[in-house]
């Protein structure tokens, strides 16, 4: 009897355990199968709304991987770590459980046949706790530990989310064929209602990766042009390149009168590097480049001045633009940009234009001129970086030209004129000076006869006394024997004389500058004798007059000194 109770016990323990495990399965499947529908719906939502808008579309790897690590999750946690071995006592303890009128007379039922062979306790104690409890369980039904209720809902959700995936896969048969395709990595891209066939600017295509380039400052015309479904606006999305973020408020591009599924918009003044995207409907094309070319930078300028020959100084290179030079000094401009150069045309004044010379590497630039008048001069400048030749203006340079002016003469000794004999010797003392350089000086004499033959005649000479071989200044002193130079000198006869002094300027008008004229009067040695001595005295009394007032200066000064020692 009491094989029977325990083979009818241990047989009902089985058949629930068994049961129970066959409920873990259909719960697991049906928990991975929702969880697997589930991140097929989001995957959907995520690639084709979320990413498509901001990425390449190139996600599908990552999305597998996330989705395979969440349903490994998913089996593990909702199935497998249910899964236990049989264990009569546990599931005893789960019958007790739905059941506590056992009063756990089935746990120690369990636990004793267990423990059968080692057991102290005595057989009748044994026995009668085995007819209890098949008693007390006879008419207990162990599998009620599954509560199959919870697979009614379980399935219940599981169908809704089918459906509504059944209903998405009708309705979007393309979408998600696309999408599993892309978690395979097949590359596969979504079917849209609107087609972005091309992009032109300023008519020509648009390729990713291969910039247009625009000029600095110019405006462009973009056209995109598409196919299927047309719609009212399409969006034009604008960043600098180089920024992180796309402007959250897009520039709208209208339809065309004429065909509706072309859209344009015009970028003006555009003057950085830039990047734009286009989305018309729920197309998002590429992003495409705009290049920039600006204006040629500048490295470096300097101009060399090869003065004439007649000024002799060595040339002077200038780190300017801009500058003041002499009359006829060649200029040598030489210009080093950063940025490579086709072209650069001078322009001067209105009329004239010089082609500069252009290195091979298209960064030295060459060109020269004779500054033989002021003027002014701006560059036009042909860019070599683009390929399409763009030309920039540039900012007004001026050349100063510097006249050379007239040279200075001052005639020192003799500073009057006076009275001398045929034999006098005049000591001429002059200075001459000059913003270049001086050439030569010339004593010119005339003589004014007074006997009454001649009836007043005047006889003009020229005589070179120094040269100044190019120097900027100089004194020099000549001693000029008027018997040498002029004869038959008689009293009555009068010579006037000045210093002429010239620069090295060689143009047609000669630079030349004369000294004040002095006189000289030609008379006997008594009347130049009784002349001198009246000159002599006059200075001894100029010498007289300055002396006393000195004096008178000093006692003027100690006396006011003397004052202020006294009020102190």
């Amino acid at each position: 009897m009491q094989e029977g109770y325990q083979i009818n016990i241990d047989e009902k323990l089985k058949e629930a355990w068994t049961d129970e495990r066959r409920f873990i399965h259909y719960r697991g499947i049906i928990r991975s199968l929702i969880w697997i529908v589930s991140l097929i719906i989001t995957d959907l939502i995520v690639d084709l709304l979320i990413w498509k808008g901001i990425g390449d579309n190139q996600f599908g790897a990552g999305l597998m991987v996330i989705n395979i690590g969440i349903i490994s999750f998913v089996i593990y946690r909702e199935w497998l770590r249910h899964l236990k071995p049989y264990d009569a006592v546990r599931t005893a303890l789960q019958v007790e459980a739905k059941n506590p009128k056992l009063s756990s007379i089935l746990i120690t039922y369990t636990e004793l046949s267990a423990a059968d062979s080692t057991s102290n306790t005595s057989e009748e104690i044994v026995q009668a706790i085995k007819e209890k409890a098949n008693e007390r369980t006879e008419s207990i039904n162990f599998q009620e530990i599954v509560s199959w209720d919870q697979i009614k809902k379980i399935v219940a959700i599981s169908a809704a989310i089918i459906i509504v995936f059944a209903g998405i896969s009708i309705n979007w048969t393309e979408q998600v064929g696309t999408l599993f395709k892309r978690l395979t990595l097949q590359g596969s891209n979504y079917p849209t209602q609107t087609v972005i066939e091309k992009v032109h600017v300023e008519g020509q295509e648009m390729k990713a990766g291969k910039p247009f380039t625009v000029k600095f400052g110019e405006s462009l015309n973009i056209k995109v042009f598409t196919d299927l479904k047309a719609v009212p606006l399409g969006k034009l999305y604008v960043r600098t390149k180089g920024s992180e973020k796309w402007p959250s408020t897009p520039q709208n591009m209208d339809p065309l009168a004429n065909d509706q599924l072309i859209y344009e918009r015009t970028l003006k003044d555009i003057t950085e590097d830039t990047e734009f995207y286009v989305r018309v409907n729920d197309y998002k094309d590429e992003v495409y480049d705009i290049q920039v070319i600006k204006s040629p930078t500048i490295k470096s300028y300097e101009i060399e001045q090869v003065f004439p020959d007649y000024i002799t100084k060595d040339p002077v290179t200038e780190p300017d633009l801009t500058l003041d030079t002499p009359q006829d000094t060649t200029l040598k401009w030489k210009i080093t940009t950063q940025t490579k150069v086709k072209a650069m045309q001078v322009r001067i004044g209105e009329d004239e234009t010089i082609d500069a010379e252009i290195s091979e590497n298209g960064k030295i630039i060459t060109f020269s001129r004779k500054a033989d008048k002021a003027f002014n001069y701006v560059f036009q400048w042909t860019e070599g970086e683009s390929g399409k030749n763009f030309e920039y203006g540039d900012v007004q340079n001026n050349i100063r030209v510097i006249d050379d002016t007239l040279p200075e003469v001052q005639l020192i000794t003799p500073s009057s004129d006076g009275f001398a004999t045929d034999k006098k010797i005049v000591n001429l003392n002059y200075k001459g000076t000059d913003d270049y350089g001086l050439g030569k000086a010339h004593l010119i004499y005339t003589v004014k006869r007074g006997d009454s033959e001649s009836d007043g005649e005047t006889e003009s000479s020229r005589l070179e006394v120094h040269d100044f071989e190019g120097k900027s200044a100089g004194t020099n002193t000549y001693e000029w024997k008027i018997s040498d130079h002029i004869k038959e000198l008689k009293p009555g006869d009068q010579i006037s004389y000045q210093i002429e002094v010239a620069d090295l300027f060689p143009g047609e008008k000669k630079h030349v500058r004369q000294s004040v004229t002095r006189k000289i009067s030609i008379v006997t040695p008594e009347r130049y004798l009784q002349w001198y001595r009246a000159e002599l005295a006059s200075q001894q009394d100029e010498i007289k007059r300055a002396r006393d007032s000195e004096e008178t200066a000093s006692t003027q000064v100690k006396q006011l000194i003397e004052q202020e020692s006294e009020e102190k």
